[in-house]
């Protein structure tokens, strides 16, 4: 192997493992939001979200599979994972890929950490 294949080689890879670096800090499942389901707006613009805290909403983006699942249980207590968060003019977005739903009622939803 020549020189310049062997220096383009390792610059590939110092670049491949960089990207993959940082984008650990964009997606992270770990990320969690307990609140009430609710629905937001006015028809045709009405969107799903969790109330988080009595003053801090999220407006909810997810599959299919899950929009059904939260809009069959609005009004419910449940925990949100996300592995994104977007701000829109209408508020942050988060982008939901999992949910487990509470039994009973919580007075205060649990603040995000």
């Amino acid at each position: 192997m020549n020189s310049n294949t062997f220096k383009a080689t390792l610059f590939l890879q110092a670049l491949l493992i960089a990207g993959c670096a940082s984008s650990q800090t964009i997606f992270d499942p770990t990320r969690k939001a307990v609140g009430q389901i609710m629905i937001v707006g006015n028809e045709p613009f009405a969107r799903l979200a969790v109330r988080v805290s009595k003053d801090q909403l999220y407006l909810v983006s997810c599959d299919g599979e899950v929009e059904r699942l939260l809009l069959s249980h609005q009004g419910k207590i449940a925990e949100l994972a996300y592995d994104r968060v977007r701000e829109t003019r209408f508020g942050k977005e988060i982008y939901v890929v999992s949910v487990k739903f509470f039994h009973g009622h919580l007075e205060e939803p649990k603040r995000q950490k």
